[in-house]
């Protein structure tokens, strides 16, 4: 059912086409609906580049809503390391080791495991315990969201052409 109404909603062609790819693709990445609306990151691109869409605004656009779902990892774990700075009233080794890792290559971590597929609730659990600053990790996750989803949008552009000139 829920699969149905998000065709009808991508068919449009229309605003809400674009609407539906981001929901959908900040769904597939928000680490709390993951397991209640388990949507992975590739189908929302995949179906909007099968209807026809633009593949630069579904690119952009489903990255963007891939990133923004991301984003509550890293808020989870800033607000899981400070509530256990808060009961031990210091900052646990592990902690300060997670610290030393961020400021050193923490952009281009997040950067890496953002465009490769990984489960990135992880590195943004730790950029978040670790208290990387909050605008390096959205710009390295914004970058390596919508670089993966553009090289979905155009991959699958490139093989629905082949497949439908194969097939002519």
């Amino acid at each position: 059912m829920a699969l149905e109404t998000f065709l009808s909603l991508i068919q449009g062609h229309t605003i809400i086409s674009y609407i539906a790819i981001f929901l959908s693709s900040f769904i597939g990445s928000s680490t709390f609906l993951v397991p209640i609306i388990p949507i992975p990151s590739y189908v929302p691109i995949l179906f909007g580049i099968a209807e026809g869409l633009n593949p630069l605004m579904v690119g952009l656009i489903a990255g963007a809503g891939s990133a923004m779902g991301d984003v509550i990892g890293y808020f989870i774990g800033l607000g899981g390391s400070t509530a256990i700075e808060t009961i031990r009233h210091k900052t646990p080794k592990f902690l300060k080791r997670f610290e030393k890792f961020f400021s050193g290559i923490g952009f281009w971590t997040v950067l890496t495991f953002a465009f490769i597929p990984f489960p990135f609730d992880i590195i943004g659990a730790m950029s978040g315990a670790s208290k990387y600053e909050f605008k390096k990790f959205l710009l390295a996750l914004m970058i390596g969201r919508i670089a993966r989803s553009l090289l979905l949008a155009y991959t699958g552009m490139w093989i629905l052409s082949w497949i439908d000139g194969f097939f002519t």
